[in-house]
């Protein structure tokens, strides 16, 4: 959230060469398949919290002064609020920043700076049951230090993990992909080793510090990768690609336009595009296009846009239909054609919600329905619970966008909105 301010920003990078790319033909040594949705071409659709027409509301709160939670909206359009909570009795964590669903395991990321009398959050990553919520494995920050990297001059063998932590991304049980500000961690879940990636971290004050290069905001699966954006003081802004059973980046696209990581959307099955932007209010943005077979950009276009994430974890941009959506920290809400390049401001949030003066998260796009949700509250700090919160979903299949549904005080500063369906693949 905004509210954070106080995190510092982190930057450097090491140099890397060119590695094996994460193509179709490519075999890595994994376990195999343990559901049909993981590489056998076939998706299966779970029930309960899982249901792909659902939609999860990871709600942050104002994390001074109390845990976060989850609000389900189901696909008919009930709100079931602390879902979480009712499951299990217990709160998720405290800070929450991000959550994924793969192979029916729910995998949830928290700061857990925070801890009140009696109710303790369960941990900083809480894995559960996708279909009923149901508690399976927590770690504490403890639990998840690393092996110094070579080259390190810590004094420390093993080093911490440090607060705020930013997304989470899972290939499968053995792969689970977290940072923080430090770099960019590979978790084996099976034995709990935490690895730090190489090639997404850089060496900073002479070696005593270790820090990230890898910005995950937007992270984004195709087939058995992930792929982010990456930059900083010390490198180029570039994407990288990660692979399963791998403590390195796979491959590394350096040298691409623009300043600050705005986020990343998929356009086609082997597409996707690294949207960058300038500093905040700066209309000097940059889509480029990259086939990840060829591994190299095919289109770059310069739109004059603001497209900034601010300092949400989320992307700063969203896909549905040909339009990105896209708000640079405002409560108005513009549309970019990937036809025709024009844009247009589509949504002004205070015409339905005239006390919702701040964004609480990114505006999320589901594709499948052109739905597009955006959370505002009146108030925006963390030490203060707002009066009034808003969950707005907006029908923007049309010439103009429908409110189809205005949500008031069932979440809770979300910091990310999930339709459930993104996580469904092939």
């Amino acid at each position: 959230m905004r509210k954070q301010i106080f995190y510092i920003v982190w930057m450097a990078c090491v140099g890397m060469g060119m590695l094996p790319g994460c193509k179709e033909e490519q075999k890595l040594e994994q376990p195999s398949a343990e559901t049909p949705s993981e590489g056998t071409g076939e998706i299966v659709y779970l029930d309960g919290y899982a249901r792909p027409d659902g939609v999860l509301i990871l709600n942050q709160g104002a994390p001074a002064i109390e845990n976060s939670s989850i609000t389900y909206l189901t696909p008919d359009g009930k709100i079931e609020e602390g879902v979480y909570r009712k499951v299990n009795g217990t709160a998720l964590g405290n800070g929450a920043q991000d959550l994924w669903m793969d192979n029916g395991k729910l995998y949830i990321l928290s700061n857990g700076v925070y801890t009140f009398g009696g109710d303790e959050g369960d941990g900083c990553l809480v894995i559960a049951d996708a279909v009923t919520l149901k508690r399976e494995k927590t770690y504490k920050l403890d639990d998840l230090k690393f092996k110094r990297p070579e080259g390190s001059l810590d004094k420390d063998e093993w080093i911490s993990l440090s607060v705020p932590f930013e997304n989470i991304a899972v290939l499968d049980e053995r792969n689970i992909f977290f940072a923080e500000g430090q770099g960019f961690f590979r978790l084996d879940g099976t034995t709990g080793e935490v690895n730090v990636v190489e090639g997404a971290y850089h060496f900073g004050n002479k070696g005593n510090t270790v820090e990230a290069v890898a910005i995950p905001r937007g992270i984004l699966r195709v087939g058995d990768c992930l792929y982010c954006g990456g930059g900083g003081f010390w490198e180029s802004t570039r994407l990288l690609e990660f692979s399963k059973g791998m403590n390195k980046v796979s491959r590394v696209l350096p040298d691409l336009k623009g300043e600050f990581i705005s986020g990343l959307f998929q356009t086609g099955e082997r597409e996707i595009v690294l949207a960058t932007c300038g500093r905040k209010g700066e209309k000097n943005s940059y889509l480029q296009f990259v086939d990840l077979d060829e591994w190299k950009v095919t289109k770059s276009k310069k739109i004059s846009e603001d497209i900034s994430a601010e300092f949400f974890n989320t992307s700063g941009v969203t896909l549905a239909g040909d339009y990105l959506y896209y708000a640079a920290g405002s409560t108005t809400i513009k549309r970019l054609s990937l036809k025709t390049w024009k844009s247009e401001e589509f949504i002004n949030v205070l015409n339905d919600a005239p006390e919702g003066k701040y964004l609480n998260c990114n505006v999320i796009a589901d594709p499948t329905n052109q739905y597009v949700y955006v959370a505002v509250s009146n108030v925006y700090r963390e030490n203060v619970k707002p009066d009034k919160n808003y969950l707005l979903v907006y029908d923007c299949s049309g010439n103009t966008p429908s409110l189809v549904q205005k949500i008031e005080n069932q979440t809770n500063y979300p910091i990310g909105i999930y339709p459930m369906r993104k996580f469904y693949h092939k």
